[in-house]
């Protein structure tokens, strides 16, 4: 061999190194529904953040958040996530409804008393099985739960401070686990699309509407709704998602990483979560908004009639009805 060829073998050589080291390289990329900028949304957007930093710094594996429903829909990205397309996603419980039904379950009206007896019940051994269900038959690895604002409140132009309230309002409400209830209370539901909710309360096409209060604020509802009732009668979260096919693909150290990622950002998620609430309070009610509270008997009044109805839709569309008898039980235990 001459001094070219054996000058030429060693580049050659090095480049493959190179290349094979850079095919190691791992890559997370996360599409998120937020733009990168939007404001009071930490919770969400920072989640991801303090996700990718810790990975990044922790690990030879990189992080690209991709913002604003750049990679499609939640329903896309869900989709993607499933096919190995995507490795993560934001997706919250409603979108991942459409491809295991089980987890609506967690959205029965007035199951969970608390944000912390919720995360309890995620936490432990019905949250995990279910962690465990939903990798088995969607593709998709739960890293855990996180909190999508906490507790859905109703909104309206007049004060509804007890089930009978609610008679003759038209409420923007979507899913049966949501137009059941708000039906059983004499009220009509209307499924108006996000978009379009500020407006259909402006003209009077709906009376009212339920969200987590930093929702609320976010489209300037308190411009059209004059009273926030602090029914707190579902709970909407999120399961961090990640492909199980790219997790598995890992090495045990770098899936130890995501992991401990994993559960410093839901941390991080449900403390500020609770925080971004208390400020979006006091936000709506400097806006002019009279946010009333509720005390237990109220919330009792509410649930009976909410509850029950709900709970025979679950009997019947669920792939495992048991899971409400578990659901009830498991937050009785995490009390």
């Amino acid at each position: 061999m001459n001094a070219r060829t054996s000058t030429l073998g060693a580049a050659l050589i090095g480049a493959s190194l190179a290349f094979s080291g850079a095919a190691q390289a791992q890559q997370i990329t996360i599409g998120l529904s937020l733009p990168e900028s939007i404001v009071g949304f930490d919770f969400v957007n920072g989640m991801y953040t303090l996700f990718a930093e810790h990975i990044e710094a922790n690990s030879d594996m990189t992080v690209n958040i991709v913002y604003g429903n750049a990679l499609g829909s939640p329903a896309d990205r869900l989709g993607q996530m499933r096919r190995g397309i995507l490795e993560m996603s934001d997706n919250s419980d409603g979108t991942y409804a459409a491809i295991y039904p089980d987890i609506l379950v967690f959205n029965m009206p007035y199951l969970f008393p608390t944000e912390q007896n919720a995360w309890a019940v995620l936490d432990g051994p019905m949250g995990q099985a279910m962690a465990e269900d939903i990798r088995e038959k969607t593709g998709i690895r739960v890293l855990g739960w996180w909190e999508s604002g906490g507790f859905r409140h109703f909104s309206a132009n007049t004060a509804i401070e007890t089930p009978a309230d609610m008679a003759g309002l038209k409420m923007r409400v979507l899913g049966p686990l949501a137009t059941i209830p708000v039906e059983a209370m004499g009220a009509s539901a209307a499924p108006i699309s996000f978009g379009e909710l500020y407006t259909s309360l402006r003209t009077g096409v709906v009376d009212g509407q339920d969200n987590a209060v930093s929702v609320f604020n976010l489209v300037n509802l308190f411009e059209v709704q004059s009273h926030l009732m602090m029914t707190g009668h579902a709970y909407s979260f999120g399961p961090m998602g990640i492909s199980d096919a790219f997790f598995s693909g890992l090495s045990a150290e770098n899936q130890a990483v995501i992991l401990e990622a994993a559960e410093l950002a839901i941390d991080f998620n449900r403390r500020t979560s609770r925080e971004v609430e208390a400020s979006a309070i006091d936000f709506a009610r400097e806006a002019g908004v009279t946010v009333i509270e509720m005390d237990q008997d109220q919330r009792d009044a509410f649930r009976h009639v909410m509850q029950p109805v709900a709970a025979e839709w679950l009997r019947a569309n669920l792939d495992r009805p048991e899971l409400i008898e578990e659901a009830l039980d498991a937050v009785e235990a995490a009390r």
